[in-house]
């Protein structure tokens, strides 16, 4: 009896290992048994999911407490801990804020309790890959992290890097300054989407090991007020030594704003919400204060970002340039740069723009005035000398693309190659093919950089048929520069450093190639214009 036992207990004992086996296999390749899908934070266990390249996504992962209640106003408090393994199987709620903006994100649910974020990683495992750490833009008011054009899959798969994406307060809950309404407790409420930032980026370091990330080769990378946001970032103690290394992406720091245009924006959103002081506004409900903020904004159709880093004195003490200038951000590699037409993405809202002479709308641009002065006569006259065939709205767009991006991004990387030899600078001109008239225009960039070509918004710019080549350059060279410094390597076109002397920049297009001061007699036009956020520079 006990012989003929053995061989059904033999069967039963490599049947019980069978299926061990191919529980252990599916829990890596298809998160069936979950530990290929876990990881361990800080804050307790998370459980992601396995895209459909093989990538591990967690979505929304809280990094601070929900600024909610009385935190509303305050800085962002440190995650608390939770018990089990949280689901991160979702993306968090958008930060609330007005529909109808340049990254509108109305199509997600929003909330005030919106500190989250999201990693995807090619394996949890203990592999210590680059990091690269996304800021989305939005003029500070709009936008989120979750937005399918941002999604990290594709980035973390090609380059073997963890990518996060992450939300931050933004409009009247990031950028309300009312230390001079409601007194010192409420000092640094006019940069608490900065501070969000900083306590995201915190959280990485701190957790992403967990992920097979490596806490000291972080790069933080942005594009348009996410671009602000990495540079400012760059100039403010609360970062130091957070990232290794920053891309920024059409924004720079000349829109810094001081406490007396900040705080008669804070009088402004009070009076549309029905409120004079803070207790005020910290009775009223998360949808009063996005309506006020809504109105506020079609009061001010030609305001340029009214809400956005502020010079409070405590988070950021001195204009941010100067800071980098200083040598704040000099253990930081850098690339920066723009697209050739930022400015013609603001015509699908404001047609007019982009047909009238520049005279004509610095009258409604009050930065602009700013920087044109009584000149703008003769610089538009100047940029037409290089362009025969333009318009006046074709020069116009050409100076406010200078003005509001190209050569403060310059003035950014002028300041940091000279504490900074890594610096490197890049111009994107591939042109809409589907809408002519924005050519190279503000965010165009975008689908490239994340290899999100097909199934996004961004569509409606690129066409169905975007050039795959362009996409894999600029993923190259931002993958290696994230992993080095340095984004030569495969793929790439020689892309040497940045400095006042050569000028040298990477301009982006289906056959890229390495210019040496490209539209520099444009760029000289501004000499001894600082741009940054001090009069008389917008």
């Amino acid at each position: 009896m006990v012989k003929s036992r053995v061989p059904t207990l033999m069967r039963k004992t490599v049947l019980v290992l069978l299926v061990v086996v191919l529980c252990a296999a599916l829990t890596l390749t298809f998160a069936g048994c979950g530990s290929g899908t876990v990881a361990s934070t800080g804050q307790g266990k998370v459980q992601g999911k396995v895209a459909a390249n093989g990538v591990v996504v967690f979505k929304g992962i809280p990094y601070a407490t929900p600024p909610v209640g009385s935190l509303r106003y305050k800085p962002p408090q440190p995650a608390k801990p939770w018990s089990g393994t949280l689901k991160a199987l979702d993306f968090g709620k958008a930060e609330a804020q007005p529909s109808g903006g340049i990254s509108d994100a109305s199509a997600f649910a929003q909330s005030e309790d919106c500190l989250t974020l999201n990693v995807w990683t090619p394996k949890v495992d203990k592999s210590r890959r680059p990091v690269m750490v996304w800021i989305h833009g939005g003029g500070f008011t709009n936008g989120t992290g979750a937005e399918p054009i941002y999604d990290g899959a594709g980035l973390a798969k090609r380059g073997d890097v963890d990518v996060v994406t992450l939300n931050y307060r933004l409009g009247a809950f990031g950028f309300l300054y009312l230390g001079g309404i409601g007194g010192a407790e409420y000092a640094q409420s006019g940069n608490l989407g900065l501070l969000d930032q900083v306590a995201a980026i915190k959280w990485v370091r701190d957790n992403i090991a967990a992920f097979g990330g490596d806490p000291g080769n972080i790069t933080v990378f942005g594009e348009s007020a996410g671009s602000m946001s990495v540079c400012s970032l760059m100039a403010m103690p609360a970062a130091k030594g957070l990232f290794r290394r920053a891309i920024a992406e059409s924004g720079a720091l000349n829109l810094i704003h001081t406490t007396d245009s900040a705080t008669s924006v804070a009088q402004q959103l009070m009076k549309y919400a029905g409120v004079t002081d803070v207790p005020g506004l910290l009775s009223l409900s998360t949808q009063q204060i996005v309506q006020a903020e809504s109105d506020m904004n079609k009061a001010n159709p030609a305001s340029a970002t009214v809400f956005g880093p502020v010079l409070d004195g405590s988070v950021i003490s001195e204009p941010p340039l100067h800071s980098v200038a200083a040598g704040s951000a000099a253990g930081i590699d850098l690339m920066i740069g723009t697209n050739l037409d930022e400015m013609r993405l603001w015509t699908i809202k404001v047609p007019a723009m982009a047909q009238f002479p520049l005279s004509v709308v610095a009258t409604y641009l009050p930065m602009l005035q700013n920087a044109v002065g009584g000149s703008a006569d003769a610089i538009a006259a100047s940029y037409k000398s290089r362009r025969p065939d333009a318009t006046d709205g074709d020069v116009t767009m050409a100076v406010l693309t200078d003005v509001m991006f190209r050569v403060p991004s310059i003035r950014v990387a002028e300041a940091q190659s000279a504490k900074q030899p890594k610096t490197y600078m890049y111009l994107f001109t591939w042109p809409s093919p589907t809408v002519p008239k924005l050519g190279a225009c503000h965010a165009i960039e975008l689908p490239f950089v994340f290899g999100t070509l097909k199934g996004t918004r961004e569509e409606a710019l690129t066409g169905k048929n975007p050039p795959q080549k362009l996409s894999d350059t600029i993923q190259d060279a931002w993958l290696a520069f994230s992993r080095t410094g340095n984004p030569n390597g495969k793929g790439v076109p020689s892309w040497q450093p940045y400095d006042p002397r050569t000028r040298a920049t990477m301009v982006f297009n289906v056959d890229s190639a390495q210019q040496n001061d490209p539209y520099g007699a444009d760029r000289q036009v501004w000499d001894g214009m600082p741009f940054d956020g001090v009069t008389p520079s917008p």
